[in-house]
């Protein structure tokens, strides 16, 4: 710089003139050089660092988010499921499901009731009677009134279909003749629709054009039935679906641990661990003499060596390989304490080595065991307490339980119900009904109405018919033949899917026996018993329900003659189909002990509500004074080395059962143990109920340890990473200020050297002046 300045100076001075642009940056730069030269030096020393710190994090962080499918005890509870035909039937399962193998045939699909008017209609515009339409649907009757306002077969239509009657009405154009059709929107045999109250359609009838029947499933030799195709109830965490039905042929359906996605996850983090162990070393190189110019230049090592000698790189090793090492004390007791225990170790070089075979035999043998090696999670010594989850706020340890108060679902129960001497007779659940509308060759079975007995014999009945209720008038002829009319009837119940036969009013008991060729009615066995009936033919009963969180609202329950069980069937359908019950999300179960029905939410805990009034006509039931009840949360204390804490106050709303400690807990003001931690107690007694064990897997605790290092304020990486783009930031700053400086002093040695070249070019022309007067003398 400095034989720059003088060159440039000495060629000006010769030629009396100067070059103010270059002899003003010449000076200003010289004068700048020393500090940027160091700003420019740590500029590039502490961007390498920066940028590899973020490559290193951005692997971490690709690294963690294989780490992190293994801390889930999800990934352990996955289910496979097969079937052994597919267009017969699926399944799906949750974590909840039971590992086995089932034998399934499918017998019958569901299927919606439907029914059409056998009236015609010239046009859907045509006028049909006034009058008030029944709609009886599923337990609950909806009335229609049908006046000059809607008195059309499209205008009855869209009442139907804008209001909420239970079934949906199409028009049929039946070559020319138009038809209303009514299909019930609830599938299987308790959505069977009646429709009456309109002369049109009660003068003509109606046709059933599909029957209501429910889903049939024979499950390992037990027959199981569903009013849709799903039956998600059966077996829990089960769910089979019906897609066709193929009577006679059985179906295997297994549910099995997936181990392959398993073992499968576990390889994947083993390779990326060696991936990012490769990476690790890479940075912290100090000889690149091993690389080539070209892969020197390469994207692949461009932060080959970049952290060589730093001790935050030598920290994030050591605590990866810290949080693989060793073994799991709250596992002491177990076959499985360690990676080494499944097949994955560290060889000389670091790098985690896995022996496939004995991972897999791992896999298919415990599968609990693998979960608890690497994911967080806990377990209990009680069958019937379930942990569920913890959090990164739940430490390690064992904590003992003590229950003083269970978890209870809101449950009310009427008086003893008035049973009369009349009785029924059922036969058995139909499972085919295209079967039930053939009567066998030589049928016939004994009645007996209060001791007077007689053979019923239907052989010269024979055939099959197209509907159930042509089978049921059939029937009823013979029995009417045999005792008279008015002594007993014979009725299809579609809400239970059976032949009943009733005695009537005043005629007492009933019962059937030496039954023949009358198993597609449900009558296979040799002789069947009747049941006493709750009469509550006067009329409709009615009351007002309120379930869990829904609003009170009326419930009918249809006038008629019923038996303990199918008074208990009706009144849990007619409350679980109730707009207001089913729009809160909650449904009951009714039961009785023989005499007395009790009302009982499907929800445990506080929030489980049950309140029944304003009954009306329902005395011989039970029901004449208001009801109510409501149920109670699990409580008790869990106990750790701190002290006790109080988990009542934790339990779920949704579900008394269950317990969510809150991640502010204390205990004895300090921070609890369990906090996060969840679990369930099903039921059991009060009192002692062992040790809940909670423990942090190899995956969990690596991934605390590599979140740890992005913590805002502690964590290694992130304050590294901070300071060091705080640094290039103060840097950018000083490289502002000497550009600033720089501007500023050739601004100075600009105007400095215009001046002076102001001086040197009036010298000059003095010069010029001088020279031309004495050469003018000289020639004089």
């Amino acid at each position: 710089m400095a034989n720059e300045i003088g060159n440039t100076l000495l060629n000006s001075l010769t030629n009396s003139t100067f070059d103010i642009g270059a002899m003003s940056k010449a000076l200003a730069e010289a004068e700048v050089a020393g500090p940027r030269s160091i700003v420019e030096r740590s500029q590039t020393k502490t961007g390498t660092e920066l940028d590899a710190l973020k490559y290193l994090k951005t692997n971490l962080e690709a690294f963690n988010s294989y780490v992190t499918d293994l801390t889930s005890p999800a990934l352990f509870q996955q289910k496979s499921v097969t079937s052994s035909n597919e267009n017969v039937v699926t399944v799906t399962t949750t974590s909840d499901a039971s590992l086995a193998s089932y034998q399934i045939e499918s017998k019958q699909l569901a299927q919606a009731h439907t029914v059409v008017a056998n009236k015609g209609f010239n046009s859907t515009s045509d006028t049909i009677s006034a009058g008030t339409l029944n709609i009886q649907v599923g337990g609950q009757t909806h009335a229609i009134t049908v006046d000059a306002s809607n008195n059309t077969l499209e205008g009855l239509q869209k009442v139907i279909n804008n209001g909420d009657y239970g079934v949906s009405a199409s028009i049929i154009n039946n070559g020319g003749s138009y038809q209303m059709m009514f299909t019930s929107k609830q599938s299987g045999a308790a959505g069977e629709v009646s429709i009456s109250g309109l002369p049109d359609f009660d003068v003509d009838g109606m046709t059933t054009t599909s029957e209501a029947q429910d889903a049939v499933m024979v499950l390992n030799g037990l027959t199981v039935t569903s009013a849709t195709n799903s039956f998600d109830n059966v077996i829990e965490g089960v769910n089979f679906r019906l897609n066709s039905a193929a009577a006679g042929i059985f179906n295997t359906v297994s549910v099995a641990q997936d181990s392959q996605n398993v073992t499968d996850t576990i390889t994947s983090f083993v390779d990326v661990y060696n991936q990012l162990d490769t990476i690790l070393d890479e940075l912290g190189k100090y000889d690149t003499g091993d690389l080539t110019e070209a892969e020197l230049e390469s994207e692949e090592y461009q932060y080959y060596g970049d952290l060589a000698g730093s001790g935050l790189l030598r920290s994030v090793k050591s605590e990866i390989r810290e949080s693989l090492s060793g073994a799991i004390s709250e596992l002491s007791g177990g076959t499985y304490q360690s990676l080494a225990d499944i097949g994955i170790n560290f060889d000389r070089t670091g790098a985690l080595v896995l022996d496939e075979a004995k991972l897999s035999a791992v896999a298919s043998s415990d599968m609990e065991a693998l979960s608890s090696l690497f994911s967080k999670g806990g377990s209990s010594d009680d069958p019937l307490v379930n942990v569920l989850a913890g959090n990164d706020n739940t430490q390690t340890g064992s904590y003992t339980l003590d229950i003083t108060q269970l978890a209870e679902r809101a449950t009310t129960a009427g008086a003893a119900a008035t049973l009369s001497a009349d009785e029924r007779v059922a036969g058995e659940r139909i499972t085919d009904m295209n079967a039930a509308l053939t009567i066998d060759a030589g049928a016939s079975f004994d009645l007996n109405v209060n001791g007077s007995v007689n053979t019923i014999d239907l052989s010269a009945l024979a055939g099959t018919y197209s509907v159930k209720d042509e089978v049921v008038n059939a029937i009823q002829g013979q029995i009417d033949t045999a005792f008279g009319a008015g002594v007993a009837s014979i009725l299809f119940d579609s809400s239970q899917s059976r032949f009943e036969i009733t005695a009537a009013n005043g005629q007492g008991s009933v019962d059937v026996s030496a039954t023949s060729g009358l198993a597609n009615q449900g009558f296979s066995g040799a002789s069947y018993a009747g049941e006493a009936l709750v009469d509550l033919s006067g009329s409709d009963a009615t009351f007002n329900v309120k379930v869990d969180e829904s609003v009170s609202s009326a419930v009918t329950v249809l006038a008629g003659r019923y038996t303990l069980d199918e008074l208990a069937v009706n009144m849990s359908n007619s409350i679980n189909a109730n707009t207001d019950v089913q729009a809160a999300g909650a449904e009951v179960s009714v039961t009785h002990d023989g005499s007395a029905f009790s009302v009982t939410s499907s929800r445990f805990g506080v929030f489980s509500a049950i309140e029944l009034t304003g009954f009306a006509n329902f005395a011989n039931a039970g029901f004449t004074a208001d009801l109510s009840d409501v149920g109670q949360n699990v409580d008790g204390t869990i106990t750790t080395a701190t002290g006790s804490l109080n988990i009542g106050a934790y339990a779920d709303t949704q579900d008394g059962r269950k317990v969510k400690v809150s991640d502010f807990a204390a205990i004895a003001g300090e921070a609890a143990e369990v906090r996060g931690l969840e679990f369930e107690v099903l039921g059991g007694n009060i009192g002692a109920r062992g040790t809940i064990n909670f423990s942090q897997g190899y995956a969990s605790q690596l991934e605390q340890s590599i979140n740890s290092l992005f913590e805002d304020d502690t964590g290694l990486l992130s304050q590294r990473i901070g300071s060091l783009t705080d640094k290039m930031d103060d840097y950018s700053e000083k490289s502002k200020d000497i550009d600033a400086r720089y501007e500023r002093l050739l601004m100075k040695y600009q105007l400095q050297f215009s001046a002076l070249q102001s001086i040197m070019s009036s010298t000059e022309q003095t010069r010029n002046y001088l020279s031309a007067a004495f050469s003018g003398n000289n020639n004089n």
